[in-house]
């Protein structure tokens, strides 16, 4: 057995966390990965762990070979991906994170499109509207919208995502259709959860000039195909992206609000913690995903 693949080994132990979720990962038994551990250990002549029956715990060999395994193991792993490149074949695992209703409508058609460019990759999708942190390494590929805090982080733009209020013709038949967005205090309004009610939503009138305005509601939720819903079930105004509610406003279901005025606009990140050397099957997927939505 080779060296690289007790270093595997160790890497994926250390950044799951134990034995058992390390083996889980590298599809082998938890008897493997403890006997690649004490292999390792005994080559080296050195502990590189400690464990109880809690947990595990770096030993300073430990931390100073971890950092270096991992280093060698994204170099031998960049390598090996950008020979396949140059031979027009990418492979491996890829794992990202999109929020759920951006990923259906907007990602999952690409995605598989990139499959079938690729047919050697195998694409790992989570679905979920939870903020989850692009450094932690659970993900290749995280997909944000809105704001981006954290500098240990590389983001890429997507795209823009362009925000609509809209409601369904019955309510506005029964509570009239706003002429300003101050009058959206007298509403029904729809919020997003995951965007904090202190900001408010934010609209341009013709010339430019900045207006928010504070909204509530009876009903909120963090998913925006819940909100569209109960917008189309008559229950308020909703602030939703373009491409969510396109097939609605065509089919009547639902009318766009304040139609003078315009709404925010968000933007669309892929992210991913700062690398030296980035696999080349991510870099295809981030470009691929890129150029596919830019062009549009």
């Amino acid at each position: 057995m080779s060296r690289l693949e007790y270093m595997e080994s160790f890497v994926a132990v250390v950044d799951a966390g134990s034995i058992t979720a390390a083996a889980d990962r590298l599809e082998l038994t938890v008897a493997a990965v403890s006997k690649r551990l004490k292999m390792l250990e005994s080559e080296l002549g050195a502990r590189l762990l400690t464990r109880n029956t809690r947990q595990l715990a770096l030993t300073d060999a430990g931390h100073y070979y971890y950092q270096h395994c991992h280093e060698i193991l994204e170099e031998v792993a960049r390598v090996d991906q950008q020979l396949l490149a140059m031979q027009g074949k990418l492979s491996g695992v890829l794992r990202i994170n999109m929020p759920m209703t951006y990923g259906k409508m907007r990602l999952t058609g690409l995605l598989i499109r990139f499959l079938q460019y690729h047919p050697e990759i195998h694409l790992t999708a989570h679905l979920d509207d939870a903020y989850i942190d692009a450094a932690s390494g659970d993900y290749d590929v995280v997909i944000r919208i809105g704001r981006l805090e954290d500098s240990r982080l590389v983001a890429r733009k997507l795209e823009n995502a362009y925000l609509l209020p809209v409601a369904s013709p019955g309510y506005m038949a029964a509570h009239g259709m706003p002429q300003s967005p101050e009058e959206l205090s007298q509403h029904q309004c729809l919020h997003y959860t995951n965007v904090s009610h202190r900001e408010g939503w934010l609209f341009h009138d013709a010339e430019g000039k900045e207006i928010r305005v504070q909204v509530r509601g009876q009903f909120c939720a963090n998913n925006g195909e819940v909100l569209k819903q109960a917008a189309v079930a008559n229950m308020g105004i909703a602030l939703l992206p373009d491409f969510e509610v396109q097939e609605e406003l065509l089919r009547g279901e639902l009318v766009a609000v304040l139609p003078k005025y315009s709404a925010s606009a968000v933007s669309v990140y892929a992210v991913y913690p700062t690398r030296q050397f980035l696999p080349e099957k991510t870099r295809a997927l981030v470009e691929f995903l890129i150029h596919e939505l830019q062009v549009r």
